[in-house]
């Protein structure tokens, strides 16, 4: 990273490089290695790096959720550092409180954590480099992508609410990411967010899926594009949660934000 001045960095991302071959194969990762499957490859995505610069959301009140895809919510952290290495106080004290602050902010009907335990992530002080064996902890994301497509949003929700989910698609309905450094201010692989706005849907992103042994869900790939307008947020603290969208059924209204922490 190399700062340009205090409301400007330049970084490199990985994307999805632009290839013949998907336009017969769909992009996939397998989160198992294929074992006893001969020359199935655990993943066909090939990645291609960028220099891009990143903007400061520092001083911006022009960047929500409806206009650009992610805004700035302030909500006291309700537990302290230490606890988020404990599953049950995130769940049982962490995400009803951030549920009940996401609730008043966006005028939400129902707030649901689709994440019981959330996601934590502490980098190893290592990565990117390998270090040869699993990590103990989740990782920062290396590659531009939004979490979910608008079909893993509804076939979620069928799953969340069985018989009357079609009660609820009738309704307007979001999944957003939370994001929050867990000790801060934050400025080790801090996240970046592009503009929706600037991203031409159609010929800059295409579905990919995320295979597990026992289930897949399916996101949406970035491809490069000089157009597309990135921003992060300097010096964020742990009352500084970034929201961002990665599905949303009204079309009207922004689109998934890409995203990626660098």
């Amino acid at each position: 990273m190399t700062v340009v001045s205090d409301q400007s960095v330049v970084s490199e991302m990985h994307y999805l490089e632009q290839q013949k071959l998907y336009e017969t194969e769909k992009p996939y990762s397998l989160r198992f290695p294929p074992n006893g499957i001969p020359q199935l490859p655990q993943s066909n995505v090939k990645r291609e790096r960028h220099q891009i610069q990143l903007h400061s959301m520092r001083q911006r009140k022009d960047l929500t959720l409806d206009s650009c895809g992610f805004e700035l919510l302030v909500s006291p952290c309700s537990i302290p550092y230490e606890d988020f290495a404990n599953p049950q106080r995130i769940q049982d004290t962490y995400l009803p409180n951030l549920g009940h602050n996401l609730k008043i902010a966006l005028g939400a009907k129902l707030v649901i954590p689709l994440d019981s335990c959330g996601q934590v992530r502490r980098r190893h002080r290592l990565f990117p480099i390998s270090t040869g064996e699993n990590y103990e902890h989740n990782q920062p994301t290396a590659m531009a992508h939004i979490d979910f497509t608008v079909r893993e949003g509804e076939r979620m929700i069928h799953a969340l609410f069985g018989g009357n989910a079609d009660q609820v698609l009738q309704s307007r309905w979001q999944i957003i990411n939370a994001w929050r450094p867990i000790k801060g201010p934050l400025n080790d692989w801090p996240l970046g967010l592009c503009d929706t706005r600037t991203v031409d849907f159609q010929s800059d992103t295409m579905p990919g899926d995320i295979v597990f042994r026992e289930f897949f869900t399916e996101n949406i790939q970035v491809h490069y594009n000089s157009k597309q307008v990135w921003y992060w947020l300097p010096e964020q603290t742990v009352d500084e949660v970034l929201l961002f969208k990665s599905a949303e059924s009204d079309a009207n209204s922004a689109q998934g934000a890409s995203n990626i922490g660098w």
